[in-house]
Order: C-alpha cells, then structure tokens, then sequence
C-alpha cells in the first residue's frame, strides 16, 4: 500500500522497525551525486556516500540505465544456471582482480562474504582458531560478529561468540605474531580500519602479517569491504604494502547502491569450493551485477586512481586548518577515507554538522569519519571544509578552553 502525503515517515518507521537503528532525525527521499535531499527539499552535502555504498554518487545516470534496462530483461537468475549479466561483471572486475585472484564467489553482502571466508579458512587448514585486530568491524551476522571487537555488539551472545577468536593489537607485528598458534586458521584485518576509526596500520604490517601466515600455515583474509574500490586510490588498499592474500572481500560500492558482496580465492585456496560449499538464491543475481559492470567500467574509463588522489589532496589540506583547535587530537587521511579524531564526543559535532546541511559519520566515540563518494565535485568539497572548519571551531569556543583541552 503506497503512503499517503499526510502519513509521518518518521512514525511510520519508530511504530513497525525494530529498533536496532541509532535513529537521525532526517529522512532522505531522493539524491543526485553527492547532494541528498529530505522529505521537506532541504539539501544536504553527502560525505558518507550512505556508509561507502553509493561509491559514485546517488542516482548515477550511467549506473541508473544499466539497472533499468536489466530490469527490463529479467532481474533474478539463480547461480545454477549461466547468465549473460553475470558473465559481463565477472570479465569486468577480474580486470582488477585477476592479478591476484583467480576464483570469485558472489554473494548478497559484507557480513556474508566474510562468512565464507571464514568457512574457506576452516575447512582449508582443518583448524577451529582465528586472530582479529582489535577495533576491527566485520560485520554482524553470527559469524563475521565473532571477528568484530566491539564487545557492545555482543552483550547477551557471549556464551556462543569469541571461543576461538583471539584479538590482537591492530599495527603491531610482534603482538599479532604472537597471537597466531598452532592451532589458528586465519588471520583477518581490515588494510584500514573504517568503523574503528580510520586507523592506518605503520607500514609494513600487512607485509608481516602476510609472512607471518605463511611461516603458520595459516591464512591471511583482508577485508576490503570499505577500503576497496579505490576507495583508497588503488583498487585494493592491500596493494600499496605488495601483498597478496589468500582470501579478500568486496561489498559497499561494488554495484553502486545495490547489494552485492564478493569473496575472492586464490587458486590454491579455491580448492575447498566443491559443489554446495556455499551457494545463494540472491547471490550474482543479474540486476546486482548489471550495476556492479557498469560501476566497475566507470572505474576503468572515468574514475581513476589519480581523481581519488586529487581529491584527497583537497580533503588533506583544507582540512589541514583544523590541526589547530584544541579539540582536534588527529586528522586521518587515506584516499577518501577520512577520520577527525576529537578529544571530545564526536556525535554532538556530527549532530552540528548535519543541521548545517553537511551529513558526516562517527567512527568510535570520538572521530567524526568522512566517506564521500569518489567522485565528489572539488566545488562540493570546498563548500562541505568550509563548513566542517567553522563548526568545529564554533563548537570548540563554546566548550570554552578548560573542557576542550580535556
């Protein structure tokens, strides 16, 4: 039944969801790029790309067209049988894939791409054990639940998590080596941390722990779900430190705003995946993979490594000013990744931001995160720092000194 003008889209959702949401107070109903409208016409400069997944802008006309005329042709096929728009994405990524990978499996998500590659490791080494970072955010499903750190996710399912999952200190090689036994099946990080709070590990740490797995026996999993799709610049952020894992994953902006998750195999590692090792009704369906070629042709021709760069640069030095406030501890930059850690809360800022048309992310209690999509107009990025810079400072001469050197 379609809603009527007079029905409250704010009641209608606090009446029938389930509460698991940290509801805002704002109702997006329409989006063109990297501007989001509410229900009322009030724009807003989007810089969370809806948490990475609209990687290159809401209602992206190439993108749009591809999902229409697919729709148009038919929309579900089950992986049991072949499928032109399948076959089409799977060419389209593999020419960044293939140098690594050999082998993909296409899901519905995140949570249950690390899933699967959780159950590669498992049934590869025929060990029970594995070592995560802490900070780390993988997901929420059962099992990618149980390699996520924050322990508030897991209050009342204890007794069924973290038996064998052990937490190592993000960045440091000696602590994760440490970690890993005899009796460890993987081990799993994220190139950088999104949801812990835009941490960038020293460098070379993926390179040790890559050869920390393979001096193990065990395998090495990054996940790549938000710092993928050049998120990061290059279209892995593990290929900055010259690895190659055994398993990685893909999700977020793969197919522009439509679901979809990825695991990728190694050929050695692809071994395990005999027929029924994991199948899907949705998964590589061929609406989700019409999206997904059209957003991986525009990150060949139209979105390059060096347009991520350059917009980075512009988000690094506008954002240089606010190394000055008092309330400011850092600012975290990789590629389009973003993270303004504050020696206060952040929400209150982000709440601030949001009432003066910039919507922003919290990462954490204290870092306001930043996700624009990758092809956010320079134009856009000066008018969004224009208004970080100023309500930060505000905020900040509002606390007064002695609260915000706290």
């Amino acid at each position: 039944m379609r809603m009527s003008s007079m029905e409250n889209i704010y009641d209608i959702e606090d009446n029938l969801l389930l509460k698991t949401y940290v509801k805002r107070r704002i109702a997006i109903v329409s989006g063109n790029g990297s501007e989001v409208y509410d229900e009322k016409g009030r724009r807003f400069i989007d810089l969370t790309s809806a948490y990475g997944v609209a990687l290159l802008g809401h209602s992206n006309p190439v993108i749009v067209e591809a999902i229409v005329n697919q729709l148009k042709k038919i929309s579900s096929c089950h992986g049991s049988f072949y499928n032109d728009a399948r076959a089409d994405f799977l060419r389209e990524i593999s020419y960044f894939t293939s140098r690594f990978f050999s082998r993909i499996l296409l899901v519905n998500s995140g949570a249950e791409s690390v899933d699967l590659a959780l159950k590669t490791a498992f049934k590869k080494t025929g060990r029970s054990k594995i070592v995560a970072a802490n900070r780390s955010f993988h997901g929420k499903t059962l099992a990618s639940l149980s390699v996520t750190w924050n322990p508030d996710y897991k209050k009342g399912l204890e007794h069924v998590l973290n038996n064998r999952v052990v937490f190592s200190e993000y960045g440091n090689e000696e602590d994760l080596k440490n970690k890993v036994d005899k009796d460890t099946a993987a081990i799993i990080l994220e190139p950088v941390q999104g949801e812990g709070g835009v941490r960038i590990p020293p460098e070379g740490y993926l390179k040790a722990a890559r050869e920390i797995a393979s001096d193990k026996g065990v395998l090495l999993i990054i996940d790549e779900i938000q710092s993928g799709m050049r998120r990061t610049g290059p279209f892995f952020a593990f290929e900055r430190e010259g690895i190659v894992p055994d398993v990685a994953m893909l999700a977020k902006g793969v197919a522009g705003g439509i679901p979809i998750g990825i695991t990728l195999f190694t050929e050695e590692v692809s071994t395990v995946g005999e027929t029924g090792f994991h199948t899907s009704t949705y998964g590589g369906n061929p609406l989700a993979c019409a999206a997904g070629a059209a957003t991986i042709r525009l990150l060949r021709e139209a979105v390059t490594e060096k347009d991520v760069e350059e917009r980075s640069r512009k988000f690094s030095n506008r954002l240089e000013e606010l190394k000055g406030l008092r309330i400011v501890r850092e600012v975290r930059i990789r590629g389009l990744m973003i993270g303004v850690e504050l020696r206060i809360r952040a929400k209150p800022v982000v709440d601030m931001l949001a009432d003066r048309g910039v919507l922003a992310l919290t990462a954490g209690p204290t870092v306001v995160r930043f996700l624009p999509a990758l092809n956010i107009p320079l134009s856009l990025i000066d008018e969004a720092c224009n208004v970080i810079i100023e309500t930060m400072r505000e905020y900040e001469s509002k606390l007064g000194s002695s609260t915000a050197t706290g």
